[in-house]
């Protein structure tokens, strides 16, 4: 009993020092989630750090994983309880999600994953073959008339991404409802020749 009640504190220690993070890396990428920073904002001992993750790098690595997770599963809610199911919907799905503020993240650190020498950068490889992966398997399901689903999903991936960040550097002038819109009309004429070249 009192083994199941240390490991519960412990759980939810952990999880208020990702969230902690996770809000902090949000907000100013991973410099802004300093030891300190995040013993503040979870209002945790800064030792506890060391003790759940071994260091400032075990941390992001949790928080990279965190986000993914979230990210993942709030993309596969979206398209589950899509009225059309198809490409549209998948763009609209991470339309959706990168509006969502903690989405910041996945551009605050982006920099830091493709660094060769980064602690992050393996996890972020993997958690992005994770997403490509739902991206894949959705378009299996709803347009398997595309051909090389995964290449289409690499480039399904990397435009929504190209938008978002478009977007954070400069707001003012992008309207990412407006390039997600385009989006889906390139992607819905290609289908449509495709489907006309193939019947």
């Amino acid at each position: 009993m009192a083994s199941s009640r240390k490991r519960e504190i412990s759980e939810e220690t952990r999880r208020r020092l990702v969230d902690a993070a996770f809000e902090l890396a949000s907000e100013g990428g991973s410099t802004a989630m300093s030891i300190q920073a995040v013993a503040e904002r979870s209002q945790i001992s800064r030792g506890s750090v060391a003790w759940h993750f071994g260091s400032k790098e075990g941390l992001l690595i949790a928080v990279v994983d965190n986000a993914f997770a979230w990210g993942i599963g709030f993309i596969s809610n979206r398209l589950a309880e899509a009225t059309h199911p198809g490409v549209e919907a998948l763009i609209e799905a991470n339309f959706a999600l990168m509006a969502q503020p903690k989405s910041r993240i996945f551009s605050t650190i982006l920099l830091e994953a493709l660094a060769n020498d980064s602690p992050i950068r393996t996890t972020y490889a993997a958690r992005y073959v994770e997403l490509r992966s739902t991206y894949a398997r959705y378009l299996r399901s709803v347009a398997p008339q595309i051909g090389d689903v995964d290449a289409v999903a690499v480039a399904l991936l990397g435009s929504t991404l190209g938008i978002n960040i478009q977007y954070h550097l400069d707001p003012a002038r992008v309207d990412r409802r407006s390039a997600v819109d385009a989006l889906e009309r390139v992607y819905a004429q290609a289908l449509a020749r495709r489907r006309a070249t193939s019947s």
